[in-house]
């Protein structure tokens, strides 16, 4: 008999309140259960087309190249990228935060003249840098937006920076990762022509899937490239073909049991309404935020600008972050983000995404943290945070 050199695993049930994943509701978890079917069975393509039709709910469009992408959210950002951008084409990216970084990273390695308008983290992308830089860089094909910065816990409006692109004869490329079900996101009524998401956020799904959507303008752009996409896995339209429901032409063996957690988180939010649920996260954040205030603690965001789903928190004088991190997770079960790029061992990234946008989780991570600062030798009155977030709830109503 041969020797077993691995026990059984069997991950801890944490409470994830950092920056995604997010916690996983158990209708979601048992969808993942089902037997797996081939990724050309006709009853997958059945569970393909809910999911698309859904995703056109959740974007707010009408796209048909409307589909979830094989790949977490840089894949997605890659697919936008990579399908709208031949070398030597300009590409402006607002970078104000470490995602505006990233996108610009890609368009850069697509072979684009990248332009880089920048912003203090911790607010919008700056509208005024935006059109200096479209005047100064006539023809350029693409402006890249950060819609939710993870980094920074900033949100940007949308819809004058996109109309100022179009001005110029640009098409809009948008990152709503952890935007998309926590905040309105409409792409047909901003006129986005490329939007991108992932699963693992505020859709409420495990990480694997990366929601696109592509407008006519950028099916134009693509269907009159000069050049192959020059990437075969992220080439949308062999993608497209396969999601195609008249058509399916075989690109790549689609993750099955990933494709049916995401059918269910989001039929979970179809059965809580989308506009529920973008309230159910702003409620959720105030009542986090009250915490938060109650206790002393310093936000890095504009507060015109916050995020529902991410809230950044100075670490306090004197208080070690990352041990306190260890101490959540550790000692209460509990993860949150430590900072990137600027932010890094400075600030909390907490989370209020998904299922874990739950006033139990406001209460829970308010309540562990008192604790911690206490012991770290910051002042703090016991009971005052979760007083204070259970005041902003019964003022907003609510939120289950």
């Amino acid at each position: 008999m041969s020797e077993s050199y691995f026990d059984e695993f069997e991950a801890p049930n944490r409470l994830l309140l950092g920056a995604g994943p997010c916690t996983v509701h158990p209708r979601v978890l048992r969808a993942m259960t089902q037997p797996v079917v081939g990724h050309l069975d006709p009853l997958f393509f059945q569970i393909m087309d809910e999911v698309c039709e859904m995703l056109r709910q959740v974007f707010h469009t009408e796209n048909y190249v409307t589909m979830p992408i094989s790949s977490t959210g840089t894949g997605a950002m890659e697919t936008a990228c990579v399908n709208v951008l031949e070398r030597g084409d300009t590409a402006i990216v607002c970078r104000n935060g470490y995602f505006g970084v990233r996108l610009a990273d890609i368009t850069q390695r697509c072979g684009a003249n990248t332009i880089m308008v920048d912003s203090p983290w911790g607010q919008p992308a700056d509208l005024n840098a935006l059109e200096d830089a479209l005047n100064a860089n006539p023809g350029t094909k693409m402006v890249g937006l950060v819609h939710a910065e993870t980094s920074t816990g900033a949100i940007t409006p949308l819809q004058d920076a996109i109309d100022l692109a179009h001005r110029h004869g640009a098409l809009v490329v948008v990152d709503a990762v952890t935007s998309l079900g926590s905040h309105e996101v409409r792409v047909d009524d901003w006129d986005i022509d490329v939007c991108y998401s992932a699963s693992q956020k505020c859709l409420g799904s495990p990480p694997g899937l990366a929601p696109v959507t592509f407008g006519q303008r950028a099916m134009d752009v693509i269907d009159k490239r000069a050049t192959p996409v020059e990437s075969f896995y992220f080439n949308l339209q062999g993608v497209a073909e396969y999601w195609n429901e008249t058509q399916r032409v075989y690109h790549h063996t689609s993750p099955i049991t990933m494709t049916y957690a995401m059918r269910e988180s989001l039929r979970m939010m179809m059965e809580e309404g989308i506009e529920e649920r973008h309230a159910r996260h702003a409620r959720v954040a105030a009542g986090l935020r009250a915490g938060l205030a109650a206790m002393g603690l310093e936000l890095t965001t504009n507060p015109e600008y916050q995020l529902n789903p991410i809230t950044i928190v100075k670490a306090p004088e004197g208080v070690d972050e990352g041990a306190a991190r260890a101490r959540l997770l550790n000692e209460w079960n509990i993860e949150v983000s430590g900072g990137l790029g600027e932010f890094r061992n400075k600030v909390w990234r907490i989370g209020m995404m998904g299922e874990g946008a739950r006033e139990t989780s406001v209460l829970a991570v308010l309540s562990a943290l008192e604790v911690i600062l206490s012991d770290a030798g910051y002042e703090v009155a016991y009971g005052a945070s979760v007083a204070a977030a259970q005041r902003s709830f019964a003022m907003n109503g609510s939120a289950p």
